[in-house]
């Protein structure tokens, strides 16, 4: 990020910056006060303009009318993120925005602000947290109601206030630590490892809790593919079209048309997934094809939910590759075909890893055909979110190894005597405990120790 060191006043549309809006909404940030920006506003901004509330004047430049806007002022540091803000309410031609904002970076010493800097600039002072700047990220781009209620929850939430608890319970341990190294003489040695003791049982309970949410995900839950895979000429392409409701894949007789896969976005029960089509599985000497199989193959393991075409006249020795997949719907194809129950039988008797199967027309699909896959892929996603799991990877990585770290430090903390060992093991801890939610520093330890306890020195 380029502008990782840049103090400089930003500016940036927030929204209707791509297409004609009725209202568009421009931010200033990080100028030193209303008065600097004066010059370009009809309203006296030197005078009194209380802090979130709403003003309509007219904006101009050396006396030339420029638009109607609504101003708002937010004045750091109580703002979003920290700095003196200008939010500009603005009429949304996109030229108008354009010139606006052209108004403010030619004139008025501003730049354009890059992308998420307003946010970046609330994480470096401390209005936010990376982890609520990630549930932000996931709430904005979120492809369900599932994802969007965690991203808020981890923004302003209760996920966040069990990372905050969870936080404070380990700054309530390692304040216990202390009172063992430098005030067991002050309260007992004996109250002092009991209260020791007890901070850990509660850290370690907690830990046991959110464990229970980042169990092992086979897949990405955030954006959930159904992918679509088979030998060529399966008729993968067809039920890609069939599903979008749209001729997007080019369908053709001729094996390897599809050398690479192809994803679009469809909607079920109000649930954004990936509908991938993937190049047919089969040998080549085509460079380019090959290179497709290999992407198939992995769109294939990395599928939230997968489907298997299956056409009982052209089997190829290449079928075997799927026999290590899980497939959740498989078809038979070319229904239409004479002999197409004893090629079915044909292909069962030497493949029965199978399981299950069913047979459709993709030409003449019943009217219930697409009802009962979105049915099947929108009960899968619920079943797998109904226990509220944690998404975000990273969030998963550390809570795993903070908890597999804790165990071992709760075995370590019964048979050490040696309290040094002690708080060099619970640094490791506390390292990953701190980018859940920020990092601690001694100040905040001591803090804690003073607020809980009565030392009496």
């Amino acid at each position: 990020m380029i502008f990782l060191y840049s103090d400089d006043p930003i500016v940036a549309c927030s929204s209707g910056s791509q297409a004609n809006a009725a209202i568009a909404v421009i931010r200033i940030s990080g100028f030193e006060s209303l008065s600097s920006l004066n010059n370009f506003f009809q309203l006296d901004l030197s005078g009194p303009i209380e802090p979130r509330r709403v003003y309509y004047t007219k904006l101009v430049l050396q006396g030339h009318f420029i638009d109607d806007v609504c101003l708002t002022y937010f004045a750091g540091p109580r703002s979003y993120n920290g700095e003196n803000i200008l939010e500009l309410s603005v009429h949304g031609n996109t030229l108008n925005i354009d010139r606006i904002l052209t108004l403010f970076t030619t004139h008025a010493g501003c730049r354009i602000a890059q992308p998420g800097e307003f946010t970046y600039r609330a994480l470096r002072n401390k209005k936010l947290t990376l982890s609520q700047v990630e549930g932000l990220d996931l709430f904005l781009n979120a492809n369900s109601n599932f994802a969007l209620d965690q991203g808020l929850s981890l923004l302003s939430g209760n996920l966040h206030d069990v990372y905050q608890e969870l936080y404070d319970l380990f700054l309530l341990h390692k304040s216990s630590l202390e009172l063992l190294i430098d005030f067991s003489e002050d309260i007992g040695e004996e109250a002092a490892r009991n209260y020791f003791l007890e901070s850990l049982s509660r850290l370690s309970h907690k830990f046991v809790s959110l464990e229970k949410r980042v169990l092992p995900l086979d897949h990405n839950l955030i954006c959930p593919e159904v992918v679509i895979s088979g030998l060529p000429n399966a008729g993968k392409s067809s039920l890609f079209n069939f599903l979008l409701s749209d001729d997007r894949a080019i369908v053709s007789p001729v094996p390897g048309t599809t050398r690479d896969f192809l994803g679009e976005m469809i909607f079920i029960d109000g649930i954004k997934f990936r509908l991938v089509d993937t190049a047919g599985i089969r040998e080549s000497d085509d460079l380019i094809e090959n290179e497709g199989v290999k992407r198939s193959k992995k769109k294939l393991t990395e599928g939230f939910f997968s489907i298997l075409l299956i056409n009982p006249f052209e089997m190829l020795p290449t079928f075997e590759t799927f026999r290590s997949s899980h497939f959740d719907l498989i078809f038979f194809t070319h229904r239409d075909l004479p002999g197409f129950d004893e090629a079915v039988a044909s292909v069962i008797t030497s493949h029965p890893w199978l399981g299950p199967t069913g047979a459709i027309d993709l030409n003449f699909p019943p009217a219930d055909f697409e009802i009962s896959i979105n049915q099947k892929i929108n009960e899968k996603y619920l079943r797998l979110v109904q226990d509220k799991p944690i998404l975000l990877s990273r969030h998963r990585e550390l809570i795993l190894t903070a908890s597999l770290k804790i165990k071992e430090y709760q075995i370590l903390a019964v048979s050490e005597t040696d309290v040094g060992v002690l708080s060099q093991e619970l640094s490791f801890l506390g390292h990953c405990v701190s980018e859940l939610l920020g990092i601690v520093s001694p100040d905040q330890v001591l803090n804690s120790i003073f607020s809980n306890f009565c030392i009496g020195k």
